[in-house]
């Protein structure tokens, strides 16, 4: 299996926190971000990694290299900005991922690492597509997923209007995909925000057909998109 570290964006939420450092640099205890995904990755069976870069992509590649000091492979993946967003993010992968599912995760969502693993495993059990989701208020910053009472994706809402979901299931930027995915990538076309969105590829799978399990995240969950978001995580894993 294939892990995949989006860790492109410009982290502009951060305003001047994140302003001369890439997101998944940014210290959360005594680790960077992109080293909490992929030690938790790692302790789920994952040592051969994908990081896709852009915004000061060099500082990432001068942090880690090769990564050997964590005990991985890694490779970068460069992601030209002008065709921005999640879906093409994953879609350079393609190659990388040859016929192993993949691993992925946003570059700035901190999970309890148990998470990881708990995936790998639904994910096994019948070579199934997962997808985690979180419970919050009101999903509209992120996506709105509704679920089956069977426990998989029946439809997700990229970024619904405030208060009118009628979930509280929110993605939670964590996935194990099936190469599948590639065929749903491959067409994707740009958003009303003009991004080739990773959840329109989600989407079109289950309207497909394609079974898309939800995992339902445990323990702690963090979006590092704002600085609020940062010091509250800072806290939490100030020991770890």
């Amino acid at each position: 299996m294939l892990g995949l570290i989006l860790a492109a964006g410009k982290g502009t939420r951060l305003q001047e926190v994140g302003k001369n450092i890439p997101k998944a640099l940014l210290p959360i205890g005594n680790k960077t971000c992109l080293e909490h995904i992929i030690l938790g990755m790692k302790d789920a069976g994952v040592t051969r990694f994908g990081v896709v870069i852009g915004h000061l992509g060099e500082m990432i590649v001068k942090e880690y290299g090769s990564g050997d000091a964590l005990g991985v492979e890694i490779t970068y993946l460069k992601q030209d900005l002008s065709m921005y967003g999640t879906g093409r993010a994953v879609q350079l992968a393609e190659d990388l991922a040859g016929s192993e599912p993949l691993l992925v995760s946003y570059g700035d969502i901190i999970i309890d690492p148990a998470n990881y693993k708990a995936m790998v495993q639904l994910a096994n059990l019948k070579q199934h597509n997962v997808s985690s989701v979180n419970w919050i208020e009101d999903p509209s910053a992120g996506a709105a997923v509704y679920l089956s009472p069977e426990g998989f994706l029946e439809k997700i809402v990229e970024k619904p209007p405030a208060g009118q979901s009628t979930t509280n299931w929110n993605n939670a930027g964590v996935y194990v995909f099936q190469p599948v995915i590639f065929d749903y990538l491959r067409g994707l076309g740009q958003s009303a925000r003009g991004e080739y969105e990773l959840t329109e590829a989600v989407r079109q799978m289950v309207m497909a057909g394609v079974p898309v399990r939800a995992h339902k995240i445990t323990g702690y969950w963090r979006d590092v998109g704002r600085p609020e978001d940062l010091v509250a995580i800072n806290e939490l894993l100030s020991n770890n």
